[in-house]
């Protein structure tokens, strides 16, 4: 598995890190979608057999995420190391698709939280896509805004899709029967591209962006040209890293608690369930194109200046999504979301490259990401308990609103750090 991808590198028409992309896609795609996107669907029919309330539904998907979280540090370190990266990747894809398909067979709660929590958990460190934010990044410099964006778009694609197919499972074969179906997809989309992921680019020959080098030396592969680089001490003694840990804890409880929940604050507002599950898919039309213009962006303009916007145009729109009456309304809030939160979610894995450099991106990220994703594991259950205990979505969806503001006042003072290393790079150009 070493040998093929060095090979496939060299007789690609294109650059091998799209490949990465394309892995983190699909990733994405797979695993924002049955457990994000279209939870929803599956959680009225199993609510009426199961006789669970939605605090317990969403329980096991925020133990899942805690459990993954948990591993999170460790395995973004393995990220940093030559070997490691495509074995998580498709060790972790396969345990994801047999936790979903083990769903289909649960009878009891401790059941269901074993299966989709505790199962599902040790696979969502590697197959939920966030251990490509570690690793994309490191592909790309000039071209790093959009290729993030490309590779996160998978979930915009799963807001699109996932609704509908899910939706045609549940409705035709009854919801134990879905999980299953949405197992066997899940397996085609993400295990086979898994094979070929590899840590960076110096891995197969090549130097990021598909650059070419013109004076050669193994000291200036290490450290192209436009790249910044910090160590986790010096980060940790900036003040800035602080304030950027506190701004993405603060939102991160909505990027899966908030889209987890459309579809039942829908059709909780009197939209049929065919409405709620096409509003849902009209946010991911709009993120598609959101993700393209805020990646572009961020290779324009510095991301403090992108997150800062990014913070109040996100928020803002939860104002509307506490009044929805009406399908019309619905669809606005959703077109609204997906060009502002789905906009956000491209950007979140840009944060820590562009302030901190590619070469210890793993490490940095195992230590400084690592308390947003326990918020945003938190998402999906304390909006599902508000929700139990006052009849709404509303009252979390204003607490959410609140975060958003506060982040934007933690990134306007989030400075970027100084590089006070000299630079050994090596005089690079465009690839071809």
């Amino acid at each position: 598995m070493a040998a093929s991808p060095l090979g496939l590198a060299q007789r690609l028409p294109f650059y091998y890190g799209w490949l990465i992309v394309g892995a983190q896609f699909m990733a994405v795609m797979a695993t924002a979608g049955p457990t994000t996107w279209a939870f929803g669907v599956f959680a009225g029919p199993m609510e009426a057999e199961l006789g669970w309330g939605r605090g317990t539904l969403f329980g096991a998907v925020t133990v899942r995420m805690i459990i993954g979280v948990g591993l999170m540090p460790f395995m973004s370190r393995l990220m940093d190391k030559p070997r490691w990266p495509a074995l998580v990747m498709v060790s972790t894809s396969v345990a994801y698709v047999v936790s979903l398909m083990l769903v289909a067979t649960v009878q009891t709660v401790t059941q269901y939280y074993l299966v989709l929590g505790v199962l599902g958990g040790l696979s969502a460190a590697g197959a939920s896509g966030g251990l490509y934010q570690a690793i994309v990044p490191k592909w790309f410099i000039r071209k790093r805004g959009r290729a993030v964006a490309f590779g996160s778009m998978g979930s915009s694609l799963a807001a699109l899709t996932s609704p509908l197919y899910v939706g045609l499972f549940v409705d035709s074969f009854g919801w134990r029967s879905a999980w299953l179906l949405t197992g066997v997809v899940m397996f085609v989309v993400m295990v086979p591209i898994a094979t070929l992921v590899r840590r960076q680019p110096e891995d197969v020959g090549l130097l990021p962006d598909g650059a070419v080098v013109e004076a050669p030396s193994a000291a200036a592969r290490a450290a192209p040209s436009g790249d910044v680089s910090f160590t986790v001490g010096q980060a940790l003694r900036s003040p800035t890293t602080w304030f950027l840990i506190a701004a993405t804890v603060l939102i991160s409880g909505s990027l899966q608690g908030l889209g987890s929940s459309w579809i039942n604050h829908y059709q909780d507002s009197g939209l049929s369930k065919e409405s709620a599950r096409l509003s849902v898919s009209v946010y991911g039309i709009f993120a598609i194109g959101g993700r393209i213009a805020w990646g572009l962006a961020s290779e324009r303009v510095h991301i403090r200046h992108v997150f800062l916007f990014a913070c109040v145009v996100t928020g803002l729109p939860l104002i509307l999504l506490t009044n929805v009456t009406s399908l019309p309304m619905a669809m606005l809030y959703s077109a609204l979301a997906g060009l502002t939160l789905g906009g956000y979610v491209s950007i979140q894995a840009l944060i820590w490259a562009d302030y901190y450099g590619r070469r210890n991106l793993g490490a940095i990220r195992a230590y400084f990401a690592t308390p947003s994703l326990y918020a945003a594991a938190a998402g999906p259950w304390w909006i599902a308990m508000l929700h139990d205990s006052t009849g709404g979505y509303q009252s979390a969806y204003w607490v959410m609103l609140g975060g958003w503001l506060a982040a934007a006042g933690l990134v306007y003072v989030a400075r970027p750090l100084r590089n006070t290393e000299p630079s050994s790079a090596p005089k690079i150009s465009a690839g071809p």
